[in-house]
């Protein structure tokens, strides 16, 4: 009984709570391995809806659109505007009405990007 009440905490200790995902996310910070990266943030963002569907805009006129799926605190990304597009996962480190804290790994290397709601 002990195991099956400790296995239940850790699963919804891990699960995101959706209805915060919701909304416009603009991109504070960043960071690569633990240093702070010195780019432009301004143009990037991150909309998730209630339906399933995502947006993300970046430096360089860079877009994609796709669905999205949670499972625990993975965010798993799937872009529908390039053919045979590979789901991406990423781990939400921290999420609340107001911040979001992404961490991701590209090429070998740890990035964390911070997030602030700008729209639900």
């Amino acid at each position: 009984m002990k195991r099956l009440f400790f296995l239940t905490l850790v699963f919804f200790s891990c699960t995101v709570d959706k209805g915060n995902l919701i909304g416009t996310w603009q991109a504070v910070a960043y960071y690569e391995t633990g240093q702070t990266v010195n780019t432009p943030l301004d143009a990037v963002q991150l909309s998730f809806s209630s339906s399933g569907d995502y947006a993300f805009r970046s430096i360089g006129f860079y877009e994609e659109r796709g669905q999205y799926r949670l499972a625990g605190n993975y965010l798993h990304l799937k872009d529908s505007t390039v053919q045979n597009a590979v789901e991406r996962t990423m781990k939400i480190l921290f999420l609340s009405p107001d911040s979001l804290k992404i961490g991701m790994e590209t090429a070998g290397k740890s990035s964390t990007v911070f997030f602030g709601k700008i729209k639900q």
